[in-house]
């Protein structure tokens, strides 16, 4: 069975072959995976288009006991899931919440999962490990960049990606004469704002910048990473360098304006470029060009040299209670290390055996960026963030939004302040 708990959004299956599947080097006795299983994920669009379908066949295939993989997926996936880790029934297999749950509530809602021989072998497995049991790995990394549309910069006249701030800024005033929205903020919806956070945190040059600015008591300064990430952020909007509209979320439209060049960039991870592919050329009515869209570092100086952050997607766990656990562990298991999920996403793949297919990474790759993987977030930059409404980009629409951008930024300082000394309330 599948369902769809809120409405999902749609992309084209993508023509990849189905992967040889076999049980061989499973974890589990094939004799013991059997039965029925539910599986809650955010990822609605491979729902609707039937990739979990193929899945669930492979899926099958290996373990010919399964009756059922019943998938279920929702589009508000952190807030239908928080009423149901609330109630206790989230089925068997989950993508943790993004939001609502911390590193310390893991044993709460999910069983640990050391008996998957791979889980050793994945990024990011602190982030997700308790008390030396591992509770959760990742479907795979993504690195933020500028996602760019080849065809609007060669009608504007650049022919090729800049390399220092200054190139960049003049490349997006050229966009801006050709008609075309130099760089999509997309601030309406709030959450693509977090890239200028991670931003911050290339400039740095610290994987653990995040845990550190929290002792920070005036870290939007001019001076320092966050205060020169806003700065760059206010600048391309003082200037018009953006789409006209801040208020309004048009992060589903704003896909075919990349994909048409009615829009020339935007600063997200490789995870958003299968989309702008894909399900923006279906809403522009464009034919699906890989090659039209590129990826390169931000320029966020002039130096000729930059970092460029990579960090998790969401993790799969196996819920606490789950009445099928063996079941519930193979599918999780097939899903991050035997089927193509993390490839048709865009991803670098989280379990380290699999090679990602996205051209646009070795691009990105070729201008020779510094890479950091940022360190897990400790419990207190959660709590402070929350304190003062910061995170999902909250924090950054505020500022950007001001009549004032200067004391917008000394407000924020001293709010961030003021949260630091709650910490320990």
């Amino acid at each position: 069975m599948k369902r769809i708990l809120a409405a999902g959004v749609s992309l084209a299956v993508l023509s990849f072959a189905a992967s040889a599947v076999h049980a061989q080097d499973s974890s589990f006795n094939p004799a013991d995976v059997k039965g029925k299983i539910t599986f809650f994920t955010h990822w609605s669009s491979y729902l609707t288009d039937g990739l979990f379908d193929r899945w669930e066949a492979e899926f099958k295939a290996m373990y010919p006991g399964i009756e059922d993989v019943d998938v279920q997926a929702a589009q508000d996936y952190d807030g239908t899931m928080g009423t149901r880790l609330a109630t206790g029934d989230y089925g068997d297999v989950l993508d943790i919440p993004g939001t609502g749950v911390t590193k310390e509530d893991l044993a709460d809602f999910f069983q640990p999962i050391d008996d998957i021989k791979a889980a050793k072998d994945f990024y990011y497995t602190a982030n997700w490990n308790l008390d030396g049991k591992q509770y959760g790995l990742t479907y795979g990394l993504g690195a933020n960049g500028i996602v760019y549309n080849k065809d609007a910069f060669k009608k504007a006249g650049i022919d090729k990606a800049p390399t220092t701030w200054t190139e960049f800024l003049a490349d997006a005033n050229k966009l801006k004469a050709a008609g075309t929205i130099p760089l999509i903020l997309n601030m309406g919806a709030g959450w693509p704002l977090d890239s200028f956070n991670g931003l911050g945190t290339a400039i740095s040059g610290d994987p653990d910048f995040n845990n550190q600015v929290i002792k920070d008591p005036a870290p939007f300064a001019a001076d320092k990473p966050m205060g020169k990430s806003f700065a760059i952020l206010h600048t391309l909007i003082k200037d018009g360098l953006t789409e006209p509209d801040l208020t309004t979320n048009n992060w589903e439209d704003s896909k075919g304006w990349l994909a048409s060049g009615k829009g020339a960039m935007w600063f997200l991870g490789n995870w958003s470029i299968n989309q702008v592919i894909q399900e923006g050329s279906t809403k522009a009515g464009v034919p699906a060009d890989p090659a039209n869209i590129g990826f390169f570092p931000f320029p966020y100086d002039d130096s000729g040299k930059y970092n460029i952050v990579t960090g998790p997607d969401m993790a799969v766990a196996v819920a606490k209670n789950s009445k099928n656990p063996i079941a519930a562990k193979a599918w999780l298991e097939f899903l991050l290390t035997k089927s193509d999920i993390s490839q048709i996403a865009g991803m670098i793949p989280g379990y380290k055996g699999l090679q990602p297919t996205l051209p646009q990474l070795s691009e990105i790759q070729s201008y020779g960026p510094g890479v950091l993987e940022a360190t897990p977030t400790d419990a207190a930059y959660g709590k402070l963030t929350n304190l003062i409404n910061y995170g999902g980009g909250k924090g950054a629409q505020e500022v950007m939004l001001a009549p004032d951008y200067d004391a917008a930024i000394a407000k924020l300082n001293a709010d961030w302040a003021d949260a630091a000394t709650r910490l320990d309330e």
